[in-house]
């Protein structure tokens, strides 16, 4: 009598290859969404790069017009210093050039104006100049002379400041000391209307002194 096995077939034979258990469904998800986040942020940080590159060229441009822009205004303010250098080196020639002419005409007008001022009969003596102030030594017949002197000098416009130093008498003859400063008219009227400036010159005059 024949038997069989039927439940041969069932049993693994020995030595066979095993079968793999397919993979579980969540394994799969895993690994595309780690595709996914990768790629994104691969993506961001290409992106990020690009931005940033972008904005240091847009920086870059900007520092570069600004230093073109101050290159030029360097420039311009270069040509205003020397303009105003320029123009400070012509206003000193002038007032030297003004001083100058002021200070050759001085000695004769002061002569001129002490000459006209002086009374009949009323002679000076000696006559000191220190800057613009004055010193004049006479004689005269009478102290009435004098007092013309004084106001003929005032009245003069040249002399803004005068007054008598002393006198003494002697034998009907007067010896005065008067003391004046000298100034021209002008220059003490363009003084006083701009007092900040700088006179040309000490009283406006440097005559030389004489006695």
């Amino acid at each position: 009598m024949i038997r069989v096995n039927l439940l041969a077939a069932d049993r693994p034979t020995s030595g066979g290859k095993k079968s793999k258990a397919p993979s579980a469904p969540g394994a799969v998800q895993l690994y595309l969404f780690l595709a996914v986040f990768v790629g994104g942020a691969v993506v961001l940080c290409v992106l990020a790069y690009f931005y940033i590159n972008g904005q240091i060229a847009t920086k870059d441009r900007n520092i570069e017009e600004r230093n073109k822009r101050l290159a030029d205004l360097q420039a311009v303010k270069k040509q205003v210093d020397e303009f105003q250098a320029k123009k400070k080196t012509l206003e000193d020639k002038v007032n030297l050039i003004e001083r100058l002419r002021a200070e050759q005409a001085g000695p004769v007008h002061m002569l001129d104006e002490i000459s006209k001022a002086l009374p009949d009969f009323v002679w000076l003596s000696s006559l000191d100049q220190n800057g613009a102030n004055l010193s004049m030594k006479g004689q005269t017949s009478g102290l009435t002379a004098v007092a013309d002197f004084i106001a003929n000098l005032q009245r003069s416009g040249w002399f803004p400041s005068v007054e008598l130093k002393s006198t003494t008498e002697q034998n009907n003859v007067v010896t005065f000391e008067v003391g004046a400063t000298f100034k021209d008219p002008a220059i003490a009227a363009r003084e006083a209307a701009n007092p900040t400036q700088a006179p040309a010159g000490k009283g406006g005059k440097t005559p030389p002194k004489k006695k």
